[in-house]
């Protein structure tokens, strides 16, 4: 019974949108005026459970935004809602047994039961004045219904819209025809990182598709199987084809249609402005694709390129391109957007060109650098170790993309140790005349040549080694200087010719060491949020601040280099501390500190070191810098000498790379001596006490 008046009322829709009556009316053009400009409209009517309805005030689709507009009273016509109208806020209220809805002409938000909500795709309600001057509340059709509880669509063949009223018989019928039916429900297109735009196709069961590409036009045609349109009324439909305008290469209009329906088949056909490659990629439950085009990577080799080693890679098309630097370790990134990695989805190769020494291929999973729906291939360039200026130049070149690391200083300088000499090459491209000079004051020697036998302009390099800082190539007009900086002084050995395509030299440390040569870091234990030890209305991090102080500037006048790990009350990290003396290559770290203890008669100065080898230094020479500063401090302060203190896991004399002690001063928990600890006269006795044991270590190791 129920499917013979599915039937039936299937056959009225058809003869009544059929009929000349409906025809002639559902034709009907007119002229309104909406946001204070003319459109001219047509008229459609509504199909209320298979009744084509038509209002006497016209109903009518939105000229520009593509959706149907309605007077507010048909909802009390037709649904037997009670409608109200505050003419201040221009508000209109329907209310429906246990919905009350509220909308606002021009608010791009609705109320729900008192719930805000916001209205999406733009579809608003509009005030609308007729040619007989009569304005009019107008609403969208879906916005009410679908608030209601209503089922709201789109007849594209018809072009009509429709509302199926809930516990309808032939729309319980329907749903038990159609329950295996897919639907395609929308038809997205977005740009990612470039202007490309891409295609995203959602349905509401897992989508089975076929693709075509055609020529003479271009186009392609996705055909998906056994599925329906049922796409929101935002697409206008013309003959039973929806267009959609995108006019961004390489898509000049998107159709879609009901290709056939039985089988049902919706084709949505791509035309195309030229001849490309795409992908399609599916969310994991396969209820959506999206349809990028893209560049093809195909093949990716080690080629000579004008007489240099470079990295090629086989395109389709040129893509756009973003490359960057990461460090720890450090590599270069290259970026190729919009395009696809053929055969798989990462690749390793071992290839060694200029300071690269591997390369890894990916198709990368966007991250917050880009948009969700981007296709990236990523190309990673592992640089040689000791590099720090690498750089690579990207060419597009015959259909392949060249990527030639740029001549390096790490590949001009040749830099090695043998026993105690540094020798440091310089590679020339054909035999030349150069000039040196030392200047010990400055620790620095210049070597100065041709600028047009070297293969770089500039470049820096670092070596850091204890002996040599860094090396510096500048090119001043003809010529170009290599400047090497050095930690201390230096004797030197030419081994080169005067004349020669590799300048080399050989470095030794300087016996005659002066203090400049020597960097001494002094750090003062705990500061800022940290106290250290507070006792007798003393607190420590002031105490050994004061005296590090005091200490700095003792040893600078005497000529020694000197970095503080802090100078004010700031707090730092005790890895940080060992770190600072480790970057700069510190020849001893002293750390000072304040002692207390339980017992407040105890007081007296203890020295702690590590108790096991280093990586650099062995604990012998440990244990003689703690040595000498504890007799100098005991003869110099008069202070009890409370013990060399072993330790292996105190951080800023485990971790630091050179001689290290930490000095406890005294104890704060002794009144006299927390007293003598804050008095001035006695802070200098024990600063110059370090200083004598600091030079007298530096003469003997």
């Amino acid at each position: 019974m129920r499917k013979w008046k599915v039937v039936l009322s299937l056959l009225l829709v058809f003869v009544f949108l059929h009929s000349p009556t409906l025809a002639a009316n559902n034709s009907s053009r007119f002229t309104v005026s909406m946001d204070g400009r003319n459109y001219a409209v047509k008229e459609v009517p509504v199909v209320l459970d298979g009744q084509a309805v038509f209002s006497d005030i016209p109903t009518f689709i939105h000229p520009t935004k593509n959706y149907t507009l309605v007077p507010i009273r048909f909802f009390a016509e037709r649904y037997g809602a009670e409608v109200t109208w505050e003419q201040k806020t221009k508000t209109a209220t329907v209310t429906q047994e246990n919905k009350e809805i509220k909308i606002t002409v021009d608010s791009e938000y609705i109320y729900v039961n008192g719930e805000k909500k916001h209205i999406e795709g733009g579809t608003i309600p509009k005030l609308v004045t007729f040619s007989n001057k009569d304005s009019r509340t107008m609403v969208p059709l879906r916005l009410i219904t679908e608030a209601l509880g209503f089922e709201v669509g789109w007849d594209n063949s018809k072009r009509v819209p429709f509302i199926n009223t809930k516990g309808n018989e032939a729309e319980d019928e329907d749903e038990e025809e159609n329950i295996n039916k897919k639907e395609i429900t929308n038809i997205l297109v977005e740009k990612g990182s470039t202007n490309k735009p891409k295609v995203t196709i959602k349905g509401t069961d897992k989508l089975n598709y076929s693709t075509d590409l055609l020529k003479n036009p271009n186009r392609l045609v996705i055909d998906i199987k056994d599925s329906v349109l049922n796409l929101k009324d935002s697409i206008p439909f013309e003959d039973g084809v929806g267009r959609i305008e995108v006019n961004s290469k390489p898509i000049n209009r998107i159709n879609i249609s009901q290709f056939s329906s039985d089988p049902d088949v919706v084709r949505i056909v791509f035309n195309l402005t030229e001849d490309v490659d795409f992908d399609i990629v599916s969310e994991e439950d396969g209820k959506s694709f999206t349809l990028s085009f893209v560049n093809r990577v195909e093949k990716i080799e080690k080629q000579v390129i004008d007489g240099k080693e470079a990295l090629v890679i086989d395109s389709t098309e040129k893509p756009e391109l973003k490359s960057f630097k990461l460090s720890n370790p450090e590599r270069i990134v290259v970026d190729l957007l919009d395009s696809s990695l053929e055969g798989g989805t990462f690749f390793n190769y071992d290839y060694n060109i200029g300071f690269i020494e591997g390369i890894r291929v990916s198709q990368f999973v966007p991250d917050n650098l880009y948009k969700p729906n981007d296709r990236i291939v990523r190309l990673v360039l592992d640089v040689r170790d000791g590099i720090q200026d690498s750089n690579v130049r990207i060419d597009w070149k015959d259909n392949k993309i060249v990527i030639i690391p740029e001549t390096n200083l790490g590949e001009v300088i040749d830099y090695s140790i043998k026993g105690i000499d540094r020798i440091v090459s310089i590679n020339t491209k054909e035999k030349t005349n150069y000039d040196l000079e030392y200047h010990r004051d400055e620790n620095t020697m210049i070597v100065t040549l041709p600028s047009n036998v070297l293969d770089i302009e500039e470049g820096f390099l670092s070596i850091m080694d204890g002996l040599i800082n860094d090396i510096t190539i500048r090119k001043s007009g003809r010529f170009s200087k290599a400047i090497l900086t050095f930690r201390r002084g230096i004797e030197y050995t030419v081994l080169s010719r005067d004349t020669d395509d590799k300048i080399s030299i050989s470095f030794r440390k300087d016996e005659n060491i002066k203090p400049s040569d020597m960097l001494i870091v002094i750090d003062a234990g705990h500061g800022g949020s940290d106290p250290g030890a507070v006792h007798n209305n003393t607190r420590e991090k002031d105490v050994n601040l004061n005296v590090s102080l005091k200490l700095n500037d003792g040893l600078k006048d005497l000529g020694y280099s000197t970095i503080m790990t802090r100078d004010n009350d700031t707090f730092i990290e005790l890895k940080e501390r060992a770190a600072i003396a480790n970057r700069n290559q510190a020849d001893l770290f002293i750390s000072i500190h304040s002692n207390s203890i339980a017992n407040p008669n105890i007081s007296g100065v203890q020295v702690l070191y590590h108790s096991k080898d280093k990586a650099k230094v062995k604990k012998e020479e440990t244990l003689a810098l703690a040595k000498i500063i504890m007799e100098e401090l005991v003869n110099g302060t008069g202070a009890q000498d409370k013990g060399l203190i072993p330790r292996e896991n105190t951080v800023v004399i485990r971790d630091t790379a050179m001689p290290s002690v930490l000095i406890e001063l005294g104890f704060l928990t002794n009144r006299e001596e927390a007293r003598l600890l804050n008095d001035d006269t006695y802070q200098n006795l024990l600063v110059d006490s370090i200083i004598k044991g600091i030079e007298k270590y530096l003469q003997l190791y």
